[in-house]
C-alpha cells in the first residue's frame, strides 16, 4: 500500500514498499505527481541505490531530485 509523503519543498509523492532486500535493506517505488517514478534500494548501511526510473510509464534516465533525499532520509529513520 502506498503512502503519501510531502517533502520539505512541498512536493508530494506516493511511496510504496516493494520488498525487503536480502542484505537487510528495502526497495521502494517513489512516484511524483508529475509522472516521474523512481525505484530505489535503501541498504542496511544507509546507502541509496537507484534501480530504475520512469517518466509517464516509460523507462527514462532521471536524475534524483534534491527533495528525494528528504523522502529517503525519512524512510531510513522509520526503518
Amino acid at each position: 500500500m502506498a503512502e503519501r509523503v510531502t517533502a520539505y519543498d512541498g512536493t508530494t509523492v506516493e511511496v510504496e514498499h516493494v520488498k525487503p532486500l536480502a542484505n537487510g535493506g528495502a526497495r521502494f517505488d517513489i512516484e511524483s505527481e508529475d509522472g516521474r517514478k523512481w525505484r530505489v534500494d535503501l541498504t542496511r548501511e544507509g546507502d541509496t541505490e537507484l534501480v530504475t526510473s520512469w517518466r509517464d510509464g516509460e523507462l527514462a534516465d532521471l536524475e534524483i531530485p534534491d527533495w528525494l533525499d528528504d523522502i529517503l532520509e525519512r524512510l531510513r529513520m522509520a526503518g
